[in-house]
């Protein structure tokens, strides 16, 4: 995929999540609990991400991140885990595909060679994501839902007749837009929400794309980690056709930082 001009992407998130046996239950191993960040952090090292950063000072929450790792102080990609939760997260300055793919393989395999058989061990609880946030910057001037309507072919608003009562000033405090669609391959859902924010202390509109899936029901046997690498190209695929359907150029060419 073509670099992009002026390209919206706050940050790329490869992540697996896991330990919810029911809504808001969870249940973990109790080398989870007090040995795998210490575990992670050695073999972490092995792959060159030597700065380690304590999110939590050891409390142990589930899917809360605790700990992240990095080869120097603030730079990116970094790693994170938590109690039930890995990520690999990409910011927008150097990111492309290959380069966040090749990251996410090693990040895998330093998650694989923590403790090998933890990953078959959480697979019925397993879920996986690929996320990416991207911002947009409307003028000040402009209907948030007509910005929407030009730029991301989303139509939608109330009524006017709603808008025209005299009780009302016609200002949106707040506008989202939020669906969800299923996937065939991988199997799986897409979800796609746009809302307002304020992003490096400016308004602006946070747009979230999604695709997640249940380990289980992609991955039949056994999981290796090299699988669920397989399951990220995949992932991409629909969030490649998600950008280039959704959003027009000019949302990103005319609305700059």
């Amino acid at each position: 995929m073509p670099l992009l001009e002026n390209p919206p992407l706050i940050e790329a998130i490869f992540e697996l999540r896991w330990g919810e046996v029911s809504p808001g239950r969870f249940q973990y191993h109790q080398n989870e609990e007090s040995l795998f960040a210490g575990m992670f952090s050695a073999s972490a090292k092995n792959k060159g991400f030597v700065v380690v950063e304590n999110i939590q000072n050891n409390l142990s929450l589930p899917m809360a991140i605790s700990h992240r790792f990095r080869k120097q102080q603030d730079t990116w990609p970094c790693f994170q885990v938590g109690l039930g939760i890995f990520t690999i997260n990409q910011t927008k300055e150097q990111y492309s595909w290959d380069s966040f793919k090749n990251s996410i393989e090693i990040g895998l395999e330093v998650f694989n060679n923590t403790d090998s058989s933890l990953i078959n061990s959480i697979k019925d609880t397993l879920s996986v994501s690929l996320r990416y946030q991207d911002a947009f910057f409307p003028g000040e001037t402009e209907v948030i839902e007509q910005f929407l309507e030009k730029h991301f072919n989303i139509n939608f608003g109330l009524p006017s007749s709603f808008l025209e009562n005299i009780n009302l000033n016609g200002k949106h405090h707040s506008v989202g837009f939020n669906v969800e669609v299923g996937l065939e391959k991988p199997q799986g859902v897409v979800k796609i929400t746009i809302a307002k924010a304020i992003i490096n202390d400016k308004p602006g509109l946070i747009m979230e794309t999604v695709v997640h899936s249940k380990a289980k029901e992609v991955i039949n046997n056994d999981i290796k980690y090299t699988d669920l690498l397989g399951w990220a190209e995949q992932a991409h695929d629909i969030q490649k056709h998600a950008f280039k359907t959704i959003i027009n150029p000019t949302a990103y060419k005319e609305c700059k930082v």
